[in-house]
């Protein structure tokens, strides 16, 4: 559960996302993706409870830098 690094509330509205742009061709041995998406993913978040901004970096909150 995503919750404010700010004030640990979980009420937010997510924004933009942006994402760096190169391609990582999916490469398979045995089953198992060994070029997996190297990307980072952004997406800004404001927080409803107490009205500050942070990220969600690649599936971690991060405080607004």
């Amino acid at each position: 559960m995503v919750k404010c690094p700010y004030c640990n509330q979980s009420h937010y509205r997510m924004g933009i996302t942006t994402t760096t742009l190169v391609y990582y061709p999916p490469i398979y041995k045995d089953g198992v993706n060994i070029n997996p998406d190297k990307n980072e993913y952004r997406t800004r978040c404001e927080c409803l409870h107490c009205g500050k901004v942070f990220y969600i970096v690649n599936g971690k909150v991060v405080k607004e830098e």
